[in-house]
């Protein structure tokens, strides 16, 4: 690392402990933020991220050195637009204690058990490079309608936009409420090990491990969103036609640098074949171009490019049959694009059935039956979605009954994540805990029991000396 990188590195290392020391007494002093503060921090993003929409689709196209103006407005603009709009519609109900239900009867004589909701201070938001604002503004909308602070670590393989985002919030917002700062490994590091009071970490299991140690240190709790090899089952008597526009239409967002794109498929050996020709049909009517396509995203950087045509060179090396979809047959790789390629058949021990792929490759495997392609999914770490195709709706019951996923959808990929009211998040390898559709606000919430007496002492039965009383209370509440 160079001098000036090093001394970087410490100055933003430096500048992260002041915020969060000067968040938490920030904290302290001054009361839980009332609904209407909540409310104005979460209008205040709303508006950062739509009057600055057209700025943030050009930066992100400057990182990716192109990246589709339209999928960076519906991914990194809508989403977390529409997840800030569902916090500031259900904030006020949030906050309201939850009701439970006292034991003993106490209820009738006017005791309350109730569950109240307080912010738990600051919160770690630390954010990848595919989607870095939807990845750092979804969760943050939580964040705020629960009442904590934020610190968002964004990533140094998107520096305009990172440099964006800091500026702008900086504009909106004092970094007692939220502050931004951009770093490698070294600085994701020292931000996993500071005293925060919940950390929610988007990346890969690998780095997710790093994360939780760093984090055991302080007993910080954790959300892990780690992504996988998510699969997608096709049933017999599926619409292929419809399933391969579906798969790609997702696949195609960023190029398939998402953490729930489809990563393989599954399809019956019978249907094989006429899958492979619908997706090259489907494929030639969405990119019937790739290289000045503004629809068509390249990769990121250059080392995601490399690992990728890694993969490609070694499936090759072992003889997997690879259809690249590229209509105009354009040369992609001076614009550091990649031609959505379908790999078919491929061994165990190829690179692409190893690693999570995140990129515009596609494995295709045949199963015989759909007992083989369950357990063939069930043999490999639990990924964070799952999808499947058909109109059979008990096979359909039976893929979701005997499979683990974070997420699922039947007949569409990744839409669960644009559905506000669903909670997002991973299980096993892929990832624990929740947020969107009000889980963020109880993850990023003290869930403080409180118990309130009735006038009549009916727990003074439980105290000494016991007595006839004692025992016969005893003997009604332990029947079976």
């Amino acid at each position: 690392m160079a001098s000036s990188e090093h001394l970087d590195t410490h100055v933003t290392i430096a500048r992260m402990q002041d915020v969060l020391a000067r968040q938490q007494a920030a904290f302290i002093a001054e009361a839980p933020p009332s609904a209407a503060l909540r409310i104005d921090r979460i209008d205040r993003l709303i508006a950062l991220l739509l009057d600055n929409r057209q700025a943030f689709c050009a930066t992100l196209a400057t990182d990716f050195s192109w990246r589709s103006h339209d999928q960076s407005l519906m991914s990194d603009v809508l989403l977390p637009v529409a997840g800030l709009k569902y916090a500031r519609k259900h904030v006020r109900r949030w906050m309201k204690p939850e009701r439970r239900s006292p034991e003993m009867g106490a209820g009738w004589l006017g005791a309350k058990a109730e569950i109240h909701f307080q912010p738990l201070g600051s919160i770690g938001i630390m954010t990848p490079w595919n989607f870095p604002l939807a990845i750092s503004l979804a969760p943050l909308a939580e964040a705020f309608a629960a009442g904590n602070r934020a610190m968002i670590t964004l990533s140094e393989f998107t520096p305009a936009t990172a440099t964006l985002l800091i500026d702008l919030l900086a504009r909106h917002f004092d970094d007692t409420e939220v502050a931004a700062f951009v770093g490698g490994a070294d600085v994701g590091a020292a931000f996993s090990a500071l005293p925060l009071d919940h950390i929610i970490f988007t990346g890969s299991p690998r780095v997710g491990r790093l994360v939780m140690a760093a984090a055991a240190q302080n007993l910080t709790p954790l959300t892990l969103e780690l992504g996988g090899k998510s699969p997608t089952i096709i049933g017999r008597g599926a619409d292929l036609i419809d399933a391969a526009r579906r798969i790609w239409g997702g696949k195609g967002i960023n190029a398939g640098q998402a953490c729930i794109a489809p990563d393989y498929v599954l399809v019956h050996e019978t249907d094989l074949e006429r899958l492979l020709t619908s997706m090259q049909v489907e494929l030639g009517k969405m990119f019937p171009t790739l290289r000045d396509n503004p629809d068509y995203t390249a990769i990121a950087t250059p080392g995601q490019y490399q690992r990728l045509q890694a993969c490609l060179a070694d499936a090759r090396a072992k003889c997997v049959r690879c259809i690249e979809v590229n209509p105009g047959q354009e040369p992609l790789a001076d614009v550091r694009k990649i031609a959505p390629t379908i790999l078919v058949e491929p061994s165990e021990d190829t690179l692409v059935m190893q690693e999570e792929l995140f990129g515009p490759l596609l494995p295709i495997r045949v199963y015989r039956s759909i007992d083989e392609a369950i357990a063939y999914v069930n043999e490999r770490p639990r990924p964070l979605a799952l999808y499947y195709f058909g109109n059979d709706r008990a096979e359909s019951k039976k893929v979701l009954e005997r499979t683990s996923s974070g997420g699922a959808c039947i007949n569409e990929v990744m839409q669960h994540i644009f559905q506000s009211d669903l909670p997002f998040g991973g299980c096993g390898n892929s990832g624990f805990g929740r947020y969107r559709g009000g889980d963020g606000f109880k993850a990023f919430s003290l869930q403080r029991a409180v118990y309130t007496p009735p006038c009549v002492d009916v727990m003074g039965l439980l105290r000494p000396p016991y007595g006839r009383l004692f025992r016969r209370v005893m003997q009604a509440v332990l029947k079976p």
